[in-house]
């Protein structure tokens, strides 16, 4: 055997053995290894390239030539394709790896293997394979048919591809990740340099130098992995925590156009599309609030799935303090609102009824008389309470009370304005206070909405219980203008209702108590 092919079968050996030696080390430490399984499968691809090639040198004849051949391309055609993966999983571009383009980068390294391993039949991957001439080692030449074109195009193309996307992803990253993405870089550069090598006729006795350089390759990884912790620490770690924020992030340029985003984002905003980047953030996302300013917060609600979002947009500056940027951060703040809205359910209604509490009711009141003093504008108010109200606890019970104060303030809301300030004064007492309503049309509202409680009786359990209610009403006059007063005077003129027989309707006029006009 020619001495210079046995140092390069030498070469080409430690280089496979360096493949495999990645493949390993990806798997043992593949917990702390981004993206080992790909990386994995990487370095078994371009082992059985190797080795084959090896073995091919090796070869004693044609037949056992042609079979380490046909060997290598159960990893050749797949190498770059999974280098193109990896690529876009450390370069953060998940969003592209989706099922169907996984499986479409691998439709020609099938075919390109099915072809190589079927060749004798259809002579469609190599026109002809023949040992050349006066050589003392068996070193075989071919002739390339249409498909080895394609194979040779696509492997390349996926090179390239993956080439680009690293300088695009270098420009994005630290300086203190260069060494990272630069042997990312080499990897695909110098095998992508070295094929030119063989079919233009310059490599060493016309064999393929790809393998040979594949040795440099390797111990660039080893060398990155252990000396920069490729694979292991950032920008992987940046990446994995944007995606995995519970946040959605978007980063826009100075002009607006959405740059990137994470998969959070995308869930908040449904417009958001992979086809988004490159687009005005306007465009894509219909919101109202501005965004031109260089920090400010605001609420956003996403009506198509009713939840709150808190919007924090802040600018992004590059190392010589120029604006080129914002990043705008969503925060689901639904839950927090809904407890809010609780809360402050809570705080303002009276948990039987879902109307004012006492405390509500006073506060709004004492706005609106206020309001009423100032304009010179007339309010009314009136106190109203269930007659016998402890004989239907006693009779039905409890449940027979609840479900009967709950019956009134039904029947009251359908007569009530939604301008009026309706709520429990206490137990079986009830308050409303009318802005812009004189005592007369008060007392015809109260005469009103006591007929109808009269003539309705509760239906429980089978039973008709029949509910009266009395009322007393009264104004804002110059000597009654504090809520004070006017909740004493509508309490005396309550308590004449309930002495002149109940279910009936008194109007506090100055001194004097009268039943209203109908």
């Amino acid at each position: 055997m020619n001495p210079d092919i046995f140092h390069y079968i030498v070469i080409i050996s430690i280089s496979g053995v360096l493949s495999i030696l990645l493949a390993i080390y990806a798997f043992v430490k593949r917990k702390v290894f981004s993206n080992s399984n790909v990386f994995i499968l990487i370095s078994c691809f371009s082992a059985i390239y190797i080795f084959g090639h090896a073995f091919e040198l090796a070869g004693n004849n044609l037949a056992e030539i042609k079979i380490w051949l046909k060997f290598q391309y159960f990893g050749l055609p797949f190498i770059a394709p999974t280098c193109l993966i990896l690529i876009l999983q450390y370069t953060g571009l998940h969003r592209f790896l989706k099922r169907k383009i996984i499986t479409s980068l691998y439709i020609i390294p099938i075919i390109t293997c099915l072809m190589s391993l079927t060749n004798d039949f259809h002579h469609l991957f190599y026109q002809s394979v023949y040992l050349r001439p006066n050589e003392k080692t068996p070193l075989v030449d071919m002739i390339v048919g249409p498909l080895y074109i394609v194979h040779g195009s696509y492997t390349f193309g996926c090179l390239l591809f993956g080439t680009c996307i690293l300088i695009w992803y270098w420009k994005r990253v630290k300086a203190v990740y260069w060494k990272q993405v630069m042997t990312l870089i080499l990897g695909q550069i110098i095998p992508m340099a070295a094929s030119f090598l063989y079919p233009i006729g310059v490599s060493p006795y016309g064999m393929d130098p790809v393998p040979i350089v594949m040795c440099f390759t390797s111990a660039l990884y080893l060398w990155a992995i252990i000396s920069t912790k490729l694979f292991m620490i950032a920008p992987i770690a940046r990446d994995r925590i944007f995606e995995s924020m519970r946040d959605g992030v978007l980063i826009v340029d100075i002009s607006n156009r959405l740059v990137d985003y994470n998969e959070a984002a995308e869930k908040m905003i449904p417009t958001l599309l992979s086809s988004s980047i490159g687009k005005n953030i306007y465009d894509i996302w219909k919101m109202e609030e501005d965004i031109s300013e260089e920090q400010q917060k605001f609420e956003w609600m996403n009506r198509k799935n009713n939840k709150y979002y808190y919007i924090h947009v802040t600018e992004v500056f590059n190392n010589k303090k120029i604006a080129v940027g914002k990043t705008i951060v969503l925060s689901d703040v639904t839950e927090q609102k809904v407890l809010e809205a609780q809360l402050k359910q809570l705080a303002y209604t009276d948990g039987l009824t879902k109307i004012y509490n006492r405390t509500y009711f006073m506060k709004r009141s004492q706005e609106q008389l206020e309001q009423a003093i100032q304009l010179n504008k007339s309010l009314s108010l009136f106190l109203f309470d269930i007659d016998f109200f402890k004989k239907i606890n006693d009779h039905y019970g409890h449940h027979a009370g609840d479900a009967a104060i709950c019956h009134v303030v039904e029947l009251c809301k359908k007569s009530l304005q939604p301008e009026y300030i309706f709520g429990r004064y206490g137990g079986e007492e009830f308050v409303v206070c009318l802005p812009d309503t004189n005592i007369l049309e008060a007392g015809k509202i109260a005469e009103k909405i006591r007929a109808e409680i009269a003539k309705t009786p509760l239906h429980l359990n089978e039973k008709f219980i029949t509910i009266t209610a009395s009322f007393g009403v009264t104004e804002i006059r110059e000597n009654s203008n504090t809520l004070h007063i006017l909740l004493e005077q509508a309490d005396k003129a309550l308590y004449i209702s309930k002495e002149n027989s109940r279910n009936s309707v008194h109007l506090a006029i100055n001194d004097s108590f009268i039943i209203p006009v109908e």
